[in-house]
């Protein structure tokens, strides 16, 4: 009976050594991960997090990467806008003008001509407004400047525009009086819209270049994308990781303890 109560009590003894063994083992591994952990958190260069997010932020600007996406795209919506309406006043004009050999003038049906006439020239205000528009929101200099030009071309000849239906609003828009214009003689119409170095030749000009600009604005934006959206996904990895981090190390230490 003796005999017997050693060799349990050896055993006893020997399973609760070989138990503590495996606690400190633990201890000595959960200890090395940690240190790893925090090593690959602070980087190889041994910098701390809000050092690397520091110069992360330095690279990308004064704004974040996220807001300069944001502000890049609205700039790029507001661009490709101007571009299209620039575009499309020029193309308008030109059917004034008699760019392409044609003219909304030309026909032997005089009414069906001023209905022509009628409805591109609604048109035009329509495109002509929308670049207007498009030109004094973008707060860049040279685009005031392009606005500024189409408002003094305008102002030039008020007095000729009101008499075919046509007025100047205060933000350089115009309005349109469908019914004045339609009792408009087509001769006062052909002189506005059609007279060399007039109204419409001056603007469909200006328009072209206008248009020019927009697209390397767009170009020049979608460039800044690039690098911006580099810089967040750079970012977005990081930020990942040292969550990922956190995670196992937080979850290898409790995990440890229980």
């Amino acid at each position: 009976m003796g005999k017997m109560s050693m060799r349990v009590g050896n055993r006893l003894n020997s399973t609760i050594v070989r138990a503590r063994m495996n606690r400190i083992a633990k201890t000595r591994i959960f200890s090395t991960k940690q240190q790893r952990t925090k090593k690959s958190i602070s980087g190889s260069s041994g910098q701390s997090i809000s050092q690397l997010l520091s110069k992360l932020n330095a690279n990308s600007g004064k704004t974040s990467s996220a807001a300069q996406l944001i502000a890049n795209r609205d700039q790029t919506l507001l661009y490709s806008g101007m571009e299209t309406a620039a575009e499309r006043v020029e193309k308008r004009l030109g059917k004034f003008l008699k760019t392409d050999g044609t003219s909304v003038f030309d026909g032997e049906d005089e009414a069906k001509v001023k209905e022509n006439v009628t409805d591109h020239i609604e048109s035009f205000v329509n495109d002509y407004n929308y670049l207007m528009k498009r030109l004094t929101q973008s707060g860049d200099s040279v685009d005031s400047n392009f606005a500024k030009k189409l408002k003094n071309y305008a102002n030039a000849e008020n007095k000729e525009l009101r008499e075919i239906g046509i007025t100047i609003n205060g933000d350089g828009t115009l309005e349109l009086d469908e019914k004045k214009l339609k009792a408009a003689d087509i001769s006062q119409i052909k002189k506005m819209f059609a007279g060399e170095d007039g109204f419409a030749e001056k603007v469909s000009d200006l328009s072209g270049q206008i248009s020019k600009y927009a697209k390397e604005k767009v170009t020049e934006l979608e460039k800044s994308n690039v690098t911006a959206s580099s810089n967040y996904n750079r970012y977005a990895r990081y930020t990942n990781g040292t969550q990922n981090s956190s995670s196992y190390y937080n979850n290898g230490y409790y995990n440890s303890k229980a």
